[in-house]
């Protein structure tokens, strides 16, 4: 077994099916129901310029040449600058093949993204992972970071919107981040996947770019996760260099039409307006329910975008012992705080997206009942 495998199995593999029989607050899924409601275009179709054998046949390495074109538009770069991924977990993977050895460190907040501190970790990286506030990572731990800690290579945020708290950080917190990185020659990966869904303020993402950032995006919270169509946006060389790493054969020529056809239209534009409408009601339904919960304290925060709650469980049980009592008794699964962040222990993870709003109530009303029953 290589060194990656055994890193590996500190992970559960993602098991989507068993979402579909239990409740499940650990996964961030969009709403199927919400699927149907986008007007799909034909997936195969010569509509969008590209011809019916190039439909079926492989494409380049970095993407099928008229979406990289669209998205070089869309983000006001040179298709040189993007390279199309399947999804953005694949992106991720790609940049720790190119920037990580093992041994190497990458920053990050705590929490953060469990999917990608358990890609740079099967990378061989050490995570070290930082204080952070509303605004962003605490800069004052950040530089001392940078300062004193050997092989630092790369900084991974998800500013807008941050999973799994919600937060949008600082237009001018970001700004510092990117300068004090810059400074110190240490890449900055902004994961944007969620950032088309702010639930309260419709003002459009100001994103950080330059020479040492690498922008990553997905197509998967608007449209659907099966397309497995995601882009990175970065220097023409850092995409050249992902380029050769990518084994591949090209990203689905059909699934990418299909992003090709939807991307910029007005249909899209509506269906991007219903999605925050619903789940900001989804959010807001959830907020009102865990009012009247007394497994967590009363002061998380609502979420400004993503899919989750970050709550602070009562101090009064173990966390691992209520997780553990409302698996087994109610068939409740969630995460441990601890896998997002060292400091996260008492912390979980409550995804609201994919569930009807029947069985997230269910769910918390059982979560309530193995927290009483170990009191």
């Amino acid at each position: 077994m290589s060194i990656r495998s055994r890193i590996s199995t500190a992970y559960s593999a993602f098991d989507y099916s068993s979402t579909k029989q239990s409740i499940n607050f650990a996964y961030g899924l969009p709403d199927p129901k919400m699927f149907e409601k986008l007007r799909w275009p034909e997936a195969i179709s010569t509509h969008t310029g590209v011809s019916f054998s190039d439909l079926l046949q492989y494409t380049d390495g970095s993407g099928l040449p008229q979406l990289r074109e669209k998205l070089a538009h869309q983000h006001a770069v040179a298709r040189d600058n993007v390279l199309i991924t399947n999804g953005a977990s694949q992106a991720l993977q790609l940049i720790a093949d190119a920037v990580l050895d093992p041994g190497d460190v990458v920053l990050t907040e705590d929490p953060s993204y469990l999917g990608a501190l358990r890609i740079f970790s099967i990378a061989g990286a050490t995570m070290v992972q930082l204080g952070m506030d509303k605004d962003g990572v605490d800069l004052g731990q950040l530089e001392e970071a940078l300062r004193t800690t050997g092989r630092v290579r790369l900084f991974y945020t998800a500013p807008v919107f941050h999973n799994p708290t919600g937060r949008r950080f600082s237009v001018h917190r970001m700004g510092q981040v990117a300068t004090l990185l810059a400074r110190y020659g240490v890449l900055m990966v902004q994961d944007l996947v969620y950032a088309d869904l702010p639930y309260d303020d419709p003002q459009p993402a100001i994103i950080a770019s330059g020479e040492h950032v690498i922008n990553v995006y997905s197509i998967s919270k608007i449209a659907g996760p099966g397309l497995r169509v995601g882009w990175v946006v970065a220097e023409a060389q850092m995409i050249a260099q992902l380029t050769r790493l990518k084994c591949d054969g090209g990203v689905s020529p059909v699934a990418s039409n299909v992003a090709l056809a939807l991307l910029g239209t007005p249909e899209l534009k509506v269906h991007i307006a219903g999605l925050r409408q619903h789940y900001r009601h989804k959010r807001d339904s959830m907020h009102a329910l865990l009012q009247n919960c007394t497994f967590c304290e009363p002061s998380y925060e609502v979420p400004l975008g993503g899919f989750s709650f970050w709550v602070r469980l009562a101090g009064a049980v173990a966390p691992a012992a209520l997780l553990e009592s409302v698996r087994q008794k109610y068939d409740v699964h969630l995460v441990e705080g601890y896998r997002h962040g060292p400091t996260s222990r008492q912390h979980v993870r409550l995804c609201f997206s994919y569930m009807p709003m029947e069985k997230v109530q269910s769910g918390l009303r059982d979560i309530e009942a193995a927290y009483k029953g170990l009191l």
